[in-house]
């Protein structure tokens, strides 16, 4: 609302108000009830329309400062901002200067580390080769030993069936000879 129109508001409030005062006192005097509560009425509608009027200029003056502060801070914010992207921008210079000077040193320094590591790695391969031939020697020598203590079972098991195939073929050539002796017959084969 213009301040024109601010003024125009305000006073027909104030000629709103003194008219309902007039009726208020003038039903009072005469004992018209209804021009006093119609006074009354246009009274209480002056006084809304002032605080309204009033809270709407108080809103108007809050949204002009807010309006002049974020313009104020805009300003100082872009202010800020472009002192800060200078302050990068050297500091990235800076960077830059500092990331090339030490290049050559970070690239000597890995290339010593790389070789570092290749020659470890290749100290380990050969210790997991040398570790891997011990643990397959020992692997077939425990092998080897089981193997011939197998075989060692085995002969021992062929021995002792020979030798009692042996005491058996004895006994049956005693027992033959004791039936010889004793006149026994024979048994016939398909009898």
């Amino acid at each position: 609302m213009s301040q024109h129109n601010k003024a125009d508001q305000a006073r027909k409030g104030l000629i709103t108000s003194v008219k309902g005062k007039a009726k208020e006192i003038v039903g009072a005097v005469t004992g018209n009830d209804s021009l006093t509560a119609e006074g009354q009425l246009e009274q209480t509608e002056a006084r809304k329309r002032k605080e309204a009027s009033t809270t709407e200029s108080v809103a108007d003056a809050q949204a002009q400062q807010a309006r002049t502060e974020a313009t104020e801070a805009r300003l100082e914010g872009a202010a800020e901002r472009t002192e800060v992207e200078a302050q990068a921008a050297a500091e990235k210079q800076q960077a830059d200067r500092q990331r090339v000077a030490d290049k050559g040193a970070v690239t000597a320094a890995a290339h010593q580390d790389l070789a570092a590591e290749r020659r470890q790695a290749e100290h380990d391969a050969q210790r997991q080769v040398q570790e891997a031939r011990t643990q397959e020697r020992v692997e077939t020598a425990a092998a080897q030993a089981e193997t011939d203590e197998a075989l060692d079972d085995q002969w021992s098991s062929v021995r002792a069936s020979a030798h009692d195939r042996a005491d058996a073929a004895r006994a049956r050539q005693r027992a033959e000879e004791l039936a010889d002796d004793a006149g026994v017959p024979r048994d016939q084969e398909g009898n």
